[in-house]
């Protein structure tokens, strides 16, 4: 057990770069941990107070229907569905794609400790979006309901045996993919596409689902019924923590923990195998030598820039999700009249509000698919190819901006004119909706850059340390959602003004900002990267 743990803390401390934060002497360093922890404070309880928030509305709901049960039944189900989609496409890289493989593998530690730490730390990562989902969850139902000691300890129990199925299911299908995938030529590319195909599909499935008027007619015991039958383990859930039966929690914790063991026991057992498998590539063809052509500085660092992007399918899948949704999205609203969709939700100025605050809600997509905050820390020990060479810094980091503006601004832009064809908007909203999702494209890729600048991790061992855990990461997208949530707040509090007066008056703010932070990067910028 302690080479487990060892490993595992080894992995921790690398994931947010606290190890080289930690035991620095540099002064610098060190208040960039503080602001790097601080923003990390406030992201935890912005997320937690709208956890809490969410739950407690619809707390209110199930309690006219006597049915407080189905709180704790949603969000158990919610931090399962995160957990799984959070994993399906990083488990491949945590568990098999570290480039210290070898080294770790010649270490005089067994197979399968290695395998249990690295579960153990897809375990960890996954606990923390459970624990944020839960546990205010789990406090507006103890005040609803006020239930007895008995609760609070089952529920705290079976906290830490939440996470094991989803981790278990995406990584089968996340390795399955990998597998798949590697029998190809194209082996990123199939990757890619299989991964997507089946998120899209789980996703278009529960929209499917969620979408019967018979569930809305009938929620308190359609929605029950309908959870209970997608995931059978969150009935048995409710029954241990709302009914305290305790043969309900030694069920619940044997399944996930019997399956948990198993699958590790086997993994561990062919586990240089299943590596082996998933890392061989296949080809066929034979270089042939052709005429070079020749481009400038700035385009050739683009297309290099590009094809680094599209070369890693965790990066594609971890920036490109959200604009893949809000395209499905614009498609379906074609389909679905929003009046309509106003009745069913009783809010009858749906349309109103869906005109004033698309641009706003377009925009989180975009903040969300930011690829410039960890680009230059994915150039890892080859940085140095790019700081030797005779190109401009300036070139390289606005080379990153491009492509970041490549994947998020032709998406929003078809979104968005197909948003204008269902919501009728005027021509002034027209207007507003396609500019200020590009303004925000440009804010958030510079934003990005400089995020990368000021906390690079170049000693990552796996890709999914940079691209989901960094903390050039987390601070560009707390500082992206904080530049769309003071906006919104605004609109709200300003209610009697003209919405357009409010968004035109944002995008004039964002334009300054994004014009700093240009001149920044030619300035500043370039000698942060040569410092690197």
């Amino acid at each position: 057990m302690i080479n487990i743990w060892r490993l595992t803390k080894i992995q921790l401390l690398s994931t947010f770069g606290l190890n080289k934060a930690l035991h620095t002497q540099d002064t610098k360093e060190r208040r960039k941990l503080l602001l790097l922890s601080l923003s990390i404070l406030i992201g935890i309880f912005m997320v937690a107070a709208a956890s809490f928030g969410y739950s407690y509305a619809m707390a209110q709901l199930f309690e006219q229907m006597g049915r407080m049960d189905l709180l704790l039944a949603i969000m158990m189900s919610a931090a399962s569905v995160i957990g799984f989609f959070t994993t399906i496409y990083k488990a491949s890289g945590v568990l098999f794609g570290y480039k210290d493989y070898d080294l770790v593998m010649s270490l005089p530690i067994r197979t399968s400790h290695v395998v249990a730490s690295r579960v153990l730390l897809l375990y960890m990562l996954n606990l923390f979006f459970t624990l944020v989902l839960m546990l205010p969850a789990g406090a507006v139902y103890a005040i609803q309901v006020s239930p007895g000691a008995s609760y609070y300890l089952f529920f705290l129990i079976t906290l830490l045996f939440i996470p094991l199925l989803p981790i278990i299911a995406a990584t089968l299908i996340g390795a399955l993919i990998s597998w798949i995938s590697s029998r190809f030529r194209a082996s990123r590319l199939i990757s890619l596409i299989l991964t997507m195909a089946v998120t899209i599909g789980i996703i278009m499935a529960s929209f499917r689902m969620n979408g019967s008027e018979q569930v809305l007619a009938d929620v308190s015991a359609q929605l029950g019924d309908m959870i209970f039958k997608l995931y059978p383990l969150a009935a048995i859930y409710v029954d241990a923590v709302c009914s305290s039966q305790v043969f309900s929690i030694l069920l619940f914790i044997s399944i996930s923990l019997l399956v948990f063991i198993l699958f590790s026991t086997v993994l561990g057992m062919k586990y240089k195998a299943i590596h082996t498998g998933l890392t061989t590539s296949h080809t066929n063809s034979k270089y042939v030598l052709k005429s070079l052509r020749t481009s400038s500085p700035f385009r050739a660092l683009y297309f290099k820039e590009l094809r680094r992007y599209y070369s890693s399918s965790l990066y594609v899948l971890n920036t490109g999700i959200g604009m893949i949704l809000l395209l499905v999205t614009s498609i379906a609203l074609l389909f679905m009249n929003p009046e309509r969709l106003g009745q069913l939700i009783e809010v009858p100025q749906l349309t109103d509000y869906l005109g004033r605050m698309v641009p706003l809600a377009v925009s989180l997509f975009v903040i969300l698919s930011c690829t410039a905050s960890s680009s230059i820390s994915l150039e890892g020990n080859h940085l140095w190819i790019l700081k030797s060479s005779p190109i401009s810094q300036k070139d390289i980091l606005l080379s990153k901006v491009a492509v970041n503006l490549t994947i998020t601004v032709p998406i929003s832009m078809i979104s968005c004119g197909m948003l204008i064809i269902s919501l009728r908007t005027g021509w002034v909203e027209s207007l507003l909706l396609m500019v200020i999702p590009v303004i925000y494209a440009c804010y958030s890729a510079m934003l990005g850059v400089i995020a990368n600048l000021k906390l690079p991790n170049l000693e990552w061992t796996t890709e999914v340390t940079v691209i989901k855990q960094s903390a050039a990461v987390l601070v560009s997208m707390l500082l992206g959602f904080i530049s769309v949530v003071v906006p919104l707040a605004i609109m709200f509090m300003l209610s009697h003004v003209d919405g357009n007066l409010v968004l035109s008056g944002i995008g004039v703010i964002l334009l300054a900002l994004c014009y700093v932070m240009y001149r920044y990067i030619a300035t500043r910028g370039e000698r942060l990267f040569q410092a690197l």
